[in-house]
């Protein structure tokens, strides 16, 4: 059985929770219409590390699959893997958000839409393509979308890194310069291009097999430590000082910004040593164990909630109170759809 990497497990569960707060906060604005301008500083803060949280999401997925010799065995078990991985927590997922929000609701998702539109939510695709048309949307994120492009193109993108792993990398960072600074192609942002993002997971997949398990330099390690602090507090000091404002850079060189502190936190962390019998140690392979679930239901959780309160005159007491059960239904609902899926997986 080959050995946990536990900083990848720390990765995966900081990206989650700055994921989680992050669109607590924003829906408090969004769906909720909340007044208190005060929160856009929490909106903010947890908006720093969402975005690169969400490129080491990626990264942490090609480097998984590399360490795991995914791209050696058959595509059929290749594929079987994944979807049993992939898709049955979330059409488990769908399936009860979906009955909740009719309840909530009293109408069912995209009632009014032609029903061939829901074979983007079978395939996974309707998290990007809600951005573009409107179809049965409700649960993953466009981090679903891109994460199936990924997952489909692995076998691909393994055999060109055995192969021309440089050259696919060169190719790779042209095309990632290409959409940023030159032209999108599609009608939504790159930031949430699966094309786009496919270049994180591909650099992920690029570092393990260059690297391998061979442990990264103390040195070398701690300056990644020390420039992920300082690019956090830089964040911190053009949102918050007023002064500093003048630092603040476009989307596109801010953009590089997150995939430089994503790379950095990946180096510093990822040869972490925690012993298994500490209780940090359960926490966090506990929380990295349910991440994805949380990712499937968090959002639709704190919309229906935001969407059916007044909050027009919460203080931020009763915010944090319903970010507190924001969190226990999350929870609960992250529990029960990893036992459904699990069942599930058995009998498939």
């Amino acid at each position: 059985m080959k050995k946990r990497i536990i900083g990848l497990d720390i990765l995966r569960d900081i990206g989650v929770v700055f994921i989680f707060f992050y669109h607590f906060f924003v829906e408090y604005t969004i769906s909720g219409n909340g007044p208190d301008p005060s929160i856009n500083g929490y909106t903010y803060f947890f908006n720093i590390l969402a975005r690169p949280a969400s490129l080491f999401l990626f990264i942490i997925s090609g480097y998984a699959l590399m360490y795991n010799h995914e791209d050696e065995i058959s595509l059929v078990k290749y594929y079987k893997r994944r979807f049993k991985g992939l898709f049955i927590p979330f059409y488990v997922a769908y399936t009860i958000m979906f009955l909740i929000c009719f309840l909530v609701n009293g109408e069912v998702v995209g009632h009014s839409l032609p029903i061939s539109r829901f074979i983007l939510t079978l395939i996974g695709m309707d998290g990007v393509t809600q951005l573009v048309v409107f179809n049965f949307y409700l649960i993953g994120e466009w981090f679903m979308s891109c994460i199936v492009i990924c997952y489909l193109l692995f076998p691909l993108l393994a055999k060109l890194l055995k192969k021309f792993k440089y050259i696919t990398l060169a190719a790779m960072m042209a095309w990632y310069v290409y959409l940023l600074y030159i032209h999108n192609p599609f009608a939504f942002t790159q930031l949430m291009n699966p094309l786009f993002v496919m270049v994180y997971f591909y650099i992920g997949m690029f570092l393990h097999e260059v690297f391998g398990e061979k442990a990264v330099p103390k040195a070398f390690k701690n300056t990644c430590a020390v420039l992920s602090v300082l690019i956090f507090v830089y964040f911190i000091l053009i949102g918050f000082v007023p002064s500093m404002a003048f630092l603040k850079l476009g989307q596109e060189q801010s953009e590089i910004i997150y995939f430089v502190i994503s790379m950095t936190m990946l180096i510093a962390l990822r040869d972490v040593e925690i012993s298994p019998e500490k209780n940090s140690y359960k926490f966090i392979t506990y929380l990295s164990g349910i991440s994805w679930f949380i990712i499937l239901t968090h959002h639709r959780i704190m919309i229906l909630f935001y969407s059916k309160m007044n909050i027009q005159n919460f203080a931020h007491r009763e915010i944090f109170a319903l970010m507190l059960v924001c969190m226990a239904c999350t929870w609960i609902a992250s529990i029960i759809v990893r036992d459904l899926s699990s069942k599930l997986k058995k009998l498939l």
